[in-house]
């Protein structure tokens, strides 16, 4: 006798690339969860073979195990996951995180008696051994938030999404955005205009920060990326020090391309957003030969990014 097919509270994508023991505490992270209804793992390998074993039919745990037929890295492999869960929500992580236990009950809880598309929590960096924590805004995130500050808690790995909302009102990750680049913040200004996302302050995820990951450093794309990112959004342009983030990001990519007069253009251009925005000057640091590496590996210890 058959029995019904079971009905998940909660779909969770991992997207993981030549990374065989942090995939592995990240999917152990998930089914440890208090959350006491069921959740589905969909695990999505990139660019390699997927580790099949890994495949559990746990009805109240199960892991699934996907490859990425969609491309373009991150973007790609979070849409392969959503587009074979099952669940009316889904959440999302990469395999250098770890959800915290209660992370799954306090989002579904918080989603549920907020009646909003999308949340978001606070998280912990762990960088070096060292714990850093960042704590979330109380209330919800609107889309103004996010084109004033690059909020840490907007992040794909702490959102838990409505299913219907990620497909239609929102839309999925971009899988065309050069490099598979600044895909969550895109995202996530896509969410909050559609609907503010609310947000549980307290950190439910740890990042695991991983220097020089294979996902960083490729400057041509970060800055057509991030170029993008303004097109799509010229809102920027009524929040001047926002928009001087986003120049002064877009400086420091061009500078560590060794595009020095373009670099000291693109400076003045951020300058005239506003003289505030420290990344202008980091771009000079690197404009004379200070290596972008080297500055983005000192502000990763601090649990921080250019």
């Amino acid at each position: 006798m058959s029995s019904d097919p079971v009905e998940y509270d909660l779909s969770v994508i991992v997207s993981t690339y030549a990374r065989p023991v942090q995939v592995r505490e990240a999917i152990a992270a998930i089914r440890a969860q208090d959350h006491p209804g069921p959740i589905e793992t969909l695990v999505v390998w990139d660019k390699n073979e997927p580790e099949w074993e890994l495949a559990d039919d746990d009805p109240h745990r199960p892991v699934r195990i996907l490859s990425n037929d969609h491309g373009n890295g991150l973007p790609g492999s979070r849409n392969c996951g959503a587009e074979h869960a099952s669940a009316p929500i889904l959440g999302f992580c990469d395999d250098d995180d770890l959800w915290l236990p209660a992370k799954a009950r306090r989002q579904l809880t918080l989603l549920k008696e907020s009646g909003a598309a999308c949340s978001t929590t606070g998280l912990e960096v762990l960088v070096d051994g060292n714990v850093i924590p960042r704590r979330g805004t109380d209330g919800v995130l609107r889309y103004v938030d996010l084109l004033r500050s690059r909020r840490m808690e907007a992040y794909m790995g702490t959102a838990i999404v409505r299913a219907d909302a990620f497909w239609n009102d929102i839309g999925p990750l971009d899988e065309h955005i050069p490099g598979g680049y600044a895909e969550d913040y895109d995202w996530m200004l896509r969410a909050a205009r559609h609907a503010p996302i609310a947000v549980d302050p307290e950190p439910l995820l740890r990042m695991r920060w991983i220097v020089q990951s294979h996902f960083r450093d490729q400057w041509p794309d970060w800055e057509a990326a991030l170029g993008q990112v303004l097109e799509r959004n010229p809102e920027f342009s009524s929040e001047p020090a926002g928009r001087a983030r986003i120049e002064g990001q877009i400086a420091v990519a061009i500078a560590a391309q060794g595009r020095r007069r373009d670099a000291l253009q693109q400076v003045r251009t951020t300058l005239g957003w506003s003289w505030r925005e420290p990344r202008a000057y980091l771009a000079l640091l690197v404009a004379a030969g200070v290596p972008a590496e080297k500055l983005s590996a000192a502000l990763n210890k601090r649990g921080r990014g250019l």
